[in-house]
């Protein structure tokens, strides 16, 4: 009875409702109707004769039937994917991942990426996507990007994530003829006019989450949407931020910026590769040993203000891919 009632359509809509508790804002992420959602979900409920979900007033939670459920259908989901990715291989053609990443990591490595991928990859197309964290978290999500290296992603039942390296924040600030060198404490950090992303952006979040810890008023004169028109305004000496060693690299090399590490206390950001958790790292070790590969890259670029911390695989494994 239950392989003519349920639908896998049906079972991914679920999946989504149980990460996300709350049926309103899972179809906003699968682009459905609320109503058509809640539909599917009550006909999934009444074929199998059991109630899957708890609604209350802060949205849904899977009873244990559900949540037995939602492990099944994570698992089916994972092993359909796998078979659709391995049948594309076998008839020869090229199976399609997109891949998103910051704009510090592609701005160090994007070039040597996009070559490497090309060389060490000869069965997988991979489509570059660059944006924010918090904008490449949304995207995986809602089903657009297949994985991500995005620094801070936070814990979701919906997403699957390994940390790989830990990376200092600096300081950056134009040039202004005395001595700026060695490490900055926070509160010299954010005592002048800070530019800074959205309050959405990791970085954002770190120095407000300091402050708040340390009672230290942060002056946040400039809020801008692009890392290079925040950096313009630190080239101008108009303001000061706090960045990642990728965006200002070739401008702290030319003397143009200067770049100081946060010290008392440092203020780190963790980057992780993340992917949707029907999709598994198992059966795609030449992807994983190529994204190893690209941080160790990263790792190398950012010097001494970064150091790993875990690998995908195994050095053994890594070596026999």
């Amino acid at each position: 009875m239950l392989g003519h009632a349920m639908k896998l359509r049906q079972l991914a809509y679920f999946v989504k409702v149980v990460e996300v508790g709350n049926i309103t804002r899972a179809a906003e992420q699968l682009n459905l109707a609320q109503t058509a959602l809640g539909i599917q979900i009550r006909n999934l409920e009444d074929s199998l004769q059991i109630p899957l979900l708890d609604r209350h007033s802060r949205g849904v939670s899977a009873t244990p039937a559900g949540m037995l459920l939602y492990e099944r259908a994570i698992e089916i989901l994972q092993r359909i994917e796998e078979t659709r990715r391995d049948l594309i291989t076998l008839g020869g053609e090229k199976v399609r991942i997109r891949f998103g990443a910051t704009p510090s990591i592609l701005k160090l490595i994007g070039t040597e990426l996009l070559v490497a991928a090309n060389a060490q990859l000869p069965n997988i197309a991979l489509e570059v996507v660059e944006e924010l964290s918090f904008v490449l978290t949304d995207a995986l999500e809602r089903g657009e990007l297949d994985y991500v290296l995005a620094y801070d992603i936070e814990d979701n039942p919906g997403i699957r994530r390994i940390a790989l390296l830990e990376e200092d924040l600096l300081h950056v600030s134009a040039p202004n003829g005395s001595q700026q060198e060695g490490d900055i404490s926070f509160r010299q950090a954010v005592v002048g006019d800070l530019a800074l992303v959205s309050n959405r952006d990791i970085i954002w979040k770190r120095v407000q989450e300091t402050a708040s810890r340390l009672s230290v008023d942060v002056k946040i004169t400039y809020q801008v949407q692009s890392n290079e028109a925040i950096k313009a305004l630190v080239l101008h000496g108009v303001a000061q931020s706090i960045m990642p060693y990728g965006i200002v690299a070739e401008e702290v090399k030319k003397g143009k910026l200067v770049a100081r590490r946060i010290a008392r206390p440092a203020v780190k950001r963790t980057l992780f590769l993340a992917h949707p958790s029907h999709r598994g790292f198992a059966d795609e070790k030449p992807f994983l040993r190529f994204i190893d590969r690209m941080v160790d890259r990263l790792t190398t670029e950012v010097g001494p203000y970064a150091h790993t911390i875990d690998r995908l695989l195994p050095t053994e494994q890594a070596d026999l891919v």
